[in-house]
C-alpha cells in the first residue's frame, strides 16, 4: 500500500518539476512589469473561458457549460457560475464548502452535490465524469451550477442539474503565486500557482501551468486527519489555429471515510462527548488517489466553426480500514460501531468531441452544436466486514468476536480501541465484485436567434445508451442470475424559447429530460437482474436580467422535475436470490423555485446570493429520505478606496439549509418516552468572514475566519448516524506573493 502511493507520488514530482523548470528560461524572458495589476478575462474559444481569476463575483458567460460560450441571459436554464475570486475569498478547498454559496446543499463535507432538494451527481472536471468522494479544488478555475435534465449533453447528469469544474488553463502572461496558510488548531497549507509562455518551438509557441498544494498539520476533532498532496501540471502548444493542451492530475488525500456523529431527535447533532468528539479511533483514516490523464485539441476550422477533442484518464484507488455507525440506542446511550475494509478502484475512460458553429441565414442568426461523449468505466470494490466469516478464500479478522462494538456515547474512549489492519483482511482480490459501464451520448442542438435580440428558440436531441457488464459479489456468483450484460438507452430532448422584453431581461421557458442507472448500483429485481435506468423530464419557467451592462446578473426560475423508474424496496427476501429485491415503480417529483443574483454595486462592492424553496416527494406524495426543503445563502466583499485604508478588503456570507429530512431508520432507538418518527436536521446559519490586506503589487495578508457564530452545526448528513460536524469557530491566517 504504501509503495504504490510512494511510486505513484515519485512519478509526478518528477514530471512536476520538469515542468517547472521548463518555465524558468520563459519566466526570465518576460520583463518584470509584464503582469498588469488585474487581466481581462480571456477568451480565446468559443468553447471555454480561459480564467476568471480578477474578474469579480458577477459572470455574465457560462464558462463552458452547455458546450459554449454563451451569456447567461441567453440560456434557458439557471446557472450560477463561481468564479476564482469567490473560490478564494470563501477560503475554502472542498467542493462542497464552496457550492453551498452557489445555491447547492452538502450530502457529505468533500465533493458531493445536492440541488433543488436532492442528491445529484458529483462534479464533472472539464466534461468528463469524475464521481470521486474526496479531492481539492487548487487546480478549479471555476465552478458552473446548472439546474435541470441536461442529459442531451452530458452522460449520466442528474434530474435535478449538474456542476461542472473547469481547470486552470496555461496564461499567455507571466504569474508566479505561492500561498502559505495556518489555521490556530495547527493545520497548514501551502499553494502554488505559476503559469506563462516558456518560449517557441520553431511556428509552436509553448506555454505552462503548474497548480500544486501541500496540507497537514492537526485536525480539530480527535484521530483525524486531512492531508492531502495536489499536483496538476499543464502544457499548452498553440500552432496557428490549433491548440493542444496536456495535462496530468496527481491528487492524495488522507482523511474520513465518512463523518459519524450523529444526530438526536429533536434535530441538534450530539455534542456531549465534546465538540472534538467524532467518534473515531485511531489508525482509521483512508487514502484517496487520483492519477489522471488529460488531452484537449482545440481547433478552429473558420471565422464560424470550432473543434474541441478531449480525452481523460482516470485512475483511481480508495483503500483504508475504519468503524463506521451501525446502530444507535438512546435509551442505552450507547453508539454501535461496525469494522470495515474499504477497497475501490476506478479505471476511467471518457472521450468527448464537439463541433459548435455560427452562421446566419438572412436574418435569423443560428448557432449550430453536435458531438458526442463516449466513456468505459470500470469499477472494482472490496468492502468487507470484520466479522471473522469466510468469504471466498478469505476469513476476515473478528473485530470484537462479531464485527462490532458499542461506546458509550457520553465516554466512547475511542483511543483504546485497537481495529484491525488493513493487510489483516488478506487480498482485495479474493473478495468483491465489479462492473464495467460503457455509456455514449450522441447529440445535435439547434438555436436560432429568429429576432435579434429579442427572440431565440433551443431545440436539442441525442440518443443516450449505457452498457452494464454486471458481476455481484462472489457470495451472489452462483446465484440466479450471475454475470450478465445490461443496456439501456433513451432518446433525450432539450427544447427551450428565450423572449426578451428588453435587452436587459428575458422571460425563457425549457422542457428537458435525463436518464442514468439507480442511485444503487446493486438494485436487483425479483430475479436478481438490474433494474432500468431511471428516466427524468422536467419544465422550467423563469427570469433573467443583465441590468446595469451586466453589473446586476439574476435569474429566478420555476419548476418541477419527475423521475421514473425509481427503485423501490420490497419487504421480503426473494427466494431465488435469497436477498432483498426492488420494482422500478417509484416515482420522484422535485419542484418549487430557485434564484440567484450577482450585483457589482460599485466597482470595490460585490454581492452573490441564492434562494431555493420546494418540495421532493415520492409516488405517494410522501416526503423523501435526506431531501430538504430550503436553502439560502450570500457572500459579499468591499474593497476600500480611501487614501488610509486602500489595499484593505472586508467580506463574508452565510448559508442554511432547512427542512433536512430523515426517515428514522430501524438501527435507530429513540429515549423512552419519545415517539419514533422521522427527523428534521435542525437548520441554522453557517456563516463565514474575511479580513485582507494588499500590500503593494506582491503581497496579500489575509484573515479567514469560519463558523463565525460558533455554532454545533451538521455541514453535511448521510443518515442520523453519519453527520458532519462543524468544527468551532476557526481562524486561518494566510498570505500570498505574487512574482
Amino acid at each position: 500500500m504504501t509503495t504504490f502511493k510512494f511510486a505513484s507520488l515519485r512519478q509526478s514530482l518528477v514530471i512536476a518539476a520538469a515542468f517547472v523548470a521548463a518555465s524558468v528560461p520563459g519566466s526570465a524572458q518576460v520583463a518584470a512589469d509584464a503582469t498588469p495589476a488585474k487581466q481581462p478575462v480571456l477568451e480565446l474559444s468559443k468553447f471555454e473561458v480561459t480564467t476568471t481569476q480578477d474578474k469579480g463575483y458577477v459572470a455574465n458567460n457560462t464558462a463552458s457549460g452547455f458546450k459554449t460560450h454563451r451569456e447567461l441571459i441567453k440560456i434557458p436554464q439557471s446557472v450560477t457560475v463561481v468564479t476564482r475570486d469567490l473560490i478564494d475569498d470563501i477560503g475554502a478547498t472542498m467542493t462542497s464548502d464552496v457550492l453551498q454559496y452557489a445555491g447547492a446543499s452538502q450530502f457529505y463535507r468533500g465533493e458531493s452535490i445536492r440541488l433543488r432538494g436532492a442528491r445529484t451527481l458529483n462534479a464533472y472536471m472539464d466534461d468528463a465524469i469524475e464521481n470521486v468522494p474526496y479531492s481539492d479544488n487548487v487546480n478549479i478555475d471555476s465552478y458552473e451550477v446548472m439546474r435541470g435534465p441536461a442529459g442531451v449533453l452530458y452522460a449520466n447528469a442528474g434530474l435535478a442539474g449538474i456542476v461542472l469544474k473547469t481547470t486552470k488553463k496555461p496564461l499567455p502572461y507571466s504569474m508566479q503565486k505561492v500561498n502559505f496558510s495556518f489555521k490556530d488548531y495547527g493545520a497548514y497549507r501551502t499553494e502554488l500557482d505559476l503559469t506563462g509562455p516558456i518560449g517557441a518551438l520553431g511556428d509552436v509557441k509553448v506555454g505552462y501551468r503548474f497548480a500544486a498544494a501541500f496540507q497537514g498539520g492537526d485536525h480539530y476533532f480527535k484521530n483525524v486527519t486531512d492531508d492531502r498532496i495536489a499536483l496538476h501540471p499543464t502544457l499548452q502548444f498553440d500552432f496557428k489555429n490549433t491548440t493542444v493542451r496536456v495535462a496530468l492530475d496527481y491528487v492524495s488525500v488522507d482523511g474520513i471515510a465518512g463523518a459519524q456523529n450523529f444526530v438526536l431527535p429533536d434535530g441538534k447533532i450530539y455534542t456531549g462527548a465534546g465538540r472534538d468528539e467524532g467518534y473515531y479511533p485511531k489508525g482509521i483514516m483512508e487514502n484517496f488517489l487520483q492519477n489522471r490523464q488529460r488531452i484537449a485539441i482545440l481547433q478552429r476550422i473558420s471565422d464560424n466553426w470550432e473543434s474541441k477533442t478531449s480525452l481523460s484518464h482516470l485512475y483511481f484507488l480508495r483503500h483504508g480500514t475504519n468503524l463506521l455507525p451501525f446502530s444507535l440506542d438512546l435509551q442505552a446511550n450507547t453508539f454501535t460501531l461496525f469494522a470495515r475494509r474499504n477497497y475501490q478502484r476506478f479505471d476511467n475512460w471518457v472521450v468527448n468531441q464537439d463541433f459548435l458553429g455560427n452562421y446566419s441565414t438572412g436574418s435569423v442568426g443560428h448557432q449550430s452544436a453536435l458531438g458526442f461523449t463516449l466513456t468505459d468505466e470500470y469499477n472494482r470494490a472490496a468492502f468487507i466486514n470484520a466479522n471473522g466469516a469466510t468469504t471466498g478464500a478469505i476469513t476476515t479478522p473478528a473485530f470484537n468476536g462479531i464485527g462490532r462494538q458499542s461506546f458509550a456515547i457520553a465516554n466512547p474512549q475511542m483511543n483504546s480501541v485497537v481495529v484491525p489492519t488493513y493487510d489483516s483482511y488478506g487480498s482485495p482480490s479474493a473478495v468483491g465484485s465489479w462492473t464495467n459501464n460503457r455509456r455514449s451520448t450522441y447529440y445535435y442542438q439547434h438555436e436560432a436567434e429568429i429576432i435579434k435580440d429579442r427572440l431565440i428558440l433551443l431545440g436539442g436531441m441525442s440518443y443516450a445508451t449505457l452498457q452494464i457488464n454486471d458481476v455481484p459479489a462472489v457470495i451472489a456468483r452462483n446465484t440466479a442470475g450471475g454475470t450478465r450484460v445490461v443496456s439501456f438507452e433513451e432518446n433525450l430532448h432539450r427544447y427551450g424559447i428565450v423572449l426578451n422584453l428588453t435587452k436587459e431581461i428575458a422571460l425563457y421557458a425549457l422542457d428537458s429530460s435525463t436518464f442514468s442507472p439507480q442511485g444503487n448500483s446493486n438494485t436487483r429485481d425479483y430475479n436478481g437482474v438490474l433494474l432500468p435506468a431511471q428516466v427524468g423530464t422536467g419544465k422550467e419557467y423563469g427570469i433573467k436580467t443583465a441590468l446595469g451592462g451586466g453589473k446586476f446578473s439574476a435569474t429566478l426560475s420555476f419548476f418541477d422535475l419527475n423521475l421514473t423508474n425509481v427503485a423501490v424496496l420490497k419487504g421480503a427476501l426473494s427466494p431465488i436470490t435469497g436477498i432483498s429485491f426492488f420494482e422500478a415503480t417509484g416515482l420522484q417529483t422535485q419542484s418549487g423555485w430557485d434564484a440567484s443574483v450577482s450585483y457589482a454595486v460599485s466597482k470595490n462592492w460585490q454581492i452573490i446570493a441564492t434562494g431555493y424553496k420546494g418540495t421532493v416527494v415520492d409516488q405517494n406524495g410522501a416526503k423523501i429520505n435526506n431531501t430538504y426543503g430550503s436553502l439560502y445563502s450570500f457572500f459579499t466583499r468591499y474593497d476600500f478606496t480611501d487614501a488610509g485604508l486602500k489595499g484593505f478588503s472586508l467580506g463574508g456570507g452565510a448559508s442554511k439549509t432547512g427542512d433536512n429530512y430523515f426517515s428514522t431508520p430501524g438501527s435507530y432507538v429513540f429515549p423512552t418516552g419519545v415517539t419514533p418518527g422521522p427527523i428534521v436536521l435542525e437548520s441554522g446559519w453557517n456563516a463565514t468572514m474575511f479580513a485582507s490586506y494588499q500590500y503593494g503589487k506582491k503581497w496579500t495578508f489575509r484573515l479567514n475566519i469560519d463558523n463565525v457564530l460558533d455554532k454545533s452545526l451538521a455541514l453535511g448528513a448521510q443518515s442520523p448516524l453519519f453527520a458532519d460536524l462543524q468544527p468551532p469557530r476557526t481562524f486561518n491566517f494566510s498570505t500570498s506573493y505574487k512574482f
